[in-house]
């Protein structure tokens, strides 16, 4: 074997190592954040993140607080400055980093050895429907808004509940059933209990939350970041503002020499390798850093806007 071929392996081996490094810092990362947003102490600063609706959670979702601000006819600019600022500035950190959801679905996919890559057809038609679930969200409350300004929102709320009337989205998303809905279940002893404590506190807007999580965690164990990839309204409103961040990955075209280690291991199924002009497409990508870690030629680094 030539001297050159071992240089080669020698570098591959080191990328690894810096891969399993950034991976697991960004494990401690997530679940020490998952800790401190569960300590109940109060931050007036949302994030753009989900998975923070829960009662003694120390921060607010800015999605929550979007959907709370229109439906009571508050200007939301506190939400929307939040979005704005934080991924114009670094990106998609939130999800890639913060997310409590984001987390669970990482820690799932890697017991579960989930796939990171289907159909690229279908990958590019699935992404798109994350802006759908965004459009029709914002849909159903202004639709509420427009009842709290005619003055029903109250009866519509003792109708179908306090939480639906004031965030449609986030009182049936499987982040809020599993870290919020599931967690005060325990707190207040139904869970874990017989089951006839379980089913009686049984109703058909429970039954809805507890099937679209089972089924979204399923579609987590079988395609990586499945939730945050197709589904997740706030992951569109990040991507809207994250397209053209300051902060972004750029491929040196002069030093990759296409080895597409780095497109292989994306979680969200990015081509990095063929990225358009060195940038990698900031709407998607999830800051993670892992194709940065893996690359043995250096070819990929974080730099501010060219």
């Amino acid at each position: 074997m030539s001297k050159k071929i071992i240089k080669i392996e020698e570098k591959h081996s080191f990328a690894i190592k810096r891969l399993m490094a950034v991976r697991i810092s960004r494990f401690i990362v997530q679940f020490m954040f998952l800790f401190i947003a569960n300590l109940g102490i109060t931050f007036f600063l949302p994030l753009p993140i989900v998975g923070l609706t829960y009662p003694w959670s120390s921060f607010i979702s800015s999605f929550d607080l979007l959907q709370i601000s229109i439906v009571l006819l508050i200007p939301p600019i506190l939400p929307l400055a939040t979005v704005a600022i934080f991924n114009v500035t670094i990106g998609r950190f939130f999800c890639g980093w913060l997310c409590p959801f984001g987390f669970v679905q990482d820690l799932i996919g890697y017991i579960t050895r989930a796939t990171r890559f289907i159909s690229s057809k279908t990958d590019a038609r699935l992404k798109n429907f994350k802006y759908f679930m965004l459009f029709m969200v914002l849909i159903v409350t202004l639709g509420l808004a427009s009842l709290n300004s005619t003055n029903v929102l109250e009866t519509f709320r003792s109708t179908y509940g306090r939480g639906v009337g004031i965030m449609p989205y986030s009182s049936l998303a499987p982040d809020a059933t599993l870290l919020g809905t599931i967690p005060f279940l325990f707190n207040l002893g139904i869970l874990p209990s017989s089951f006839e404590k379980i089913f009686s506190s049984l109703n058909f807007g429970l039954a809805v939350r507890y099937f679209f999580l089972f089924l979204i965690l399923i579609l987590i164990a079988r395609v990586s970041r499945f939730y945050c990839r197709y589904i997740c309204p706030m992951g569109a409103l990040n991507a809207i503002f994250s397209a053209k961040s300051f902060i972004g990955i750029y491929r040196d075209v002069g030093t990759c020499d296409t080895c597409g280690l780095c497109s292989k291991i994306c979680p969200v199924q990015i081509d990095v390798e063929k990225a358009k002009i060195g940038r990698i497409d900031g709407k998607e990508c999830i800051m993670c850093l892992e194709c940065v870690a893996a690359c043995h030629t250096k070819a990929l680094r974080i730099s501010f806007k060219r």
